[in-house]
């Protein structure tokens, strides 16, 4: 299961990478865009339009910003050598019937067939499982729920 854990690391890993890489091409193409923009004799429009695609730039700023944090924390994360007895970044947690990985909040991830839910240890059901061990319930879905296993 550990190596499913590590496999898990470098599917989230290619994920956001893939998604840096989507970024930075829309960021070319934004500025191909501003570039391109000349000045038509409808000023207000041409104003218009470099405005628009200068906000469309500072969004895609934005977002590969924060991907490129969440690759950082994804690396630094997988280096941490978690104590398999509490639930600690790092660790990937069977609750219930469901596996949460405590990295960074990616959503859900698919291998082998199996759903993995990436979530921030700053994530609402992250705090509560932080310092939790084997056998614990807490709260989630409305009922409480049974960490089976940690790794």
């Amino acid at each position: 299961m550990q190596q499913d854990k590590e496999q898990l690391f470098q599917l989230a890993i290619a994920k956001v990478k893939e998604t840096i890489q989507l970024l930075k091409e829309e960021r070319k193409a934004i500025s191909e865009g501003i570039l391109e923009d000349t000045k038509s004799s409808a000023g207000d429009k041409f104003e218009t339009s470099r405005e628009m695609l200068t906000q469309d730039l500072k969004q895609v700023e934005m977002q590969l910003e924060k991907n490129q944090t969440d690759l950082d924390e994804l690396y630094r994360i997988q280096a941490i050598k978690s104590s398999a007895g509490m639930i600690q970044e790092g660790s990937l947690v069977n609750l219930g019937t469901d596996w949460f990985l405590i990295s960074v909040s990616l959503g859900q991830l698919e291998m082998d067939g199996k759903k993995y839910f990436l979530l921030s240890k700053n994530s609402p059901l992250g705090q509560l499982l932080l310092g939790k061990r084997v056998d614990e319930a807490v709260p989630f879905r409305g009922k409480p729920q049974v960490i089976h296993s940690i790794l």
